[in-house]
């Protein structure tokens, strides 16, 4: 079958988007993209920013102390909310 490309009354023929080398992911074993191909040379640059003990140290505290946070305000609102259920219901 000949394939015929679809004309529309608005279409004005530019390009969007290029997506002539957009690829479609691999279902089964996705990591295994990263030998072949782009990801490969990707990952040989060390773009990660070297941190030294005190600063490893700040960011892992900062980051515990932002969850514990948002855990505090849940449960507040968890025992506010039991309370005033029990005032009403009681």
């Amino acid at each position: 079958m000949k394939e015929r490309k679809r004309s529309f009354e608005d279409d004005d023929g530019r390009t969007i988007a290029d997506m002539s080398g957009v690829q479609r992911d691999r279902m089964f074993l996705p990591r295994s993209l990263k030998k072949h191909g782009t990801f490969a040379r990707q990952e040989k640059e060390d773009t990660q920013p070297k941190w030294n003990d005190d600063q490893r140290r700040s960011a892992v505290g900062g980051a515990v102390s932002a969850a514990a946070l948002i855990a505090g305000i849940f449960i507040g609102a968890g025992a506010i909310l039991i309370w005033l259920l029990t005032l009403i219901w009681h």
